[in-house]
């Protein structure tokens, strides 16, 4: 898997995971001052370049704990 693409699939999977939807994932954001729309989370998601930043949000908002990289 490209490395680059990596913190975007983790994402998906873990909303997969977990039967969210992006729309659940946006509301999640709001309490970690990240005010998206389903929209601009998509663009985001499809450029793939976020901050280390944004990717733990991502993961504290679905509570995400620990997470398991291999290849």
């Amino acid at each position: 898997m490209n490395i680059e693409a990596l913190p975007k699939s983790i994402i998906k999977s873990e909303l997969k995971r977990k039967d969210l939807h992006v729309k659940d994932l946006v509301a999640l954001l709001k309490s970690f001052d990240e005010h998206l729309t389903e929209s601009s989370f998509n663009n985001k998601m499809s450029r793939g370049g976020f901050s280390a930043v944004f990717f733990m949000k991502c993961m504290k908002a679905l509570e995400i704990k620990t997470l398991k990289i291999e290849d």
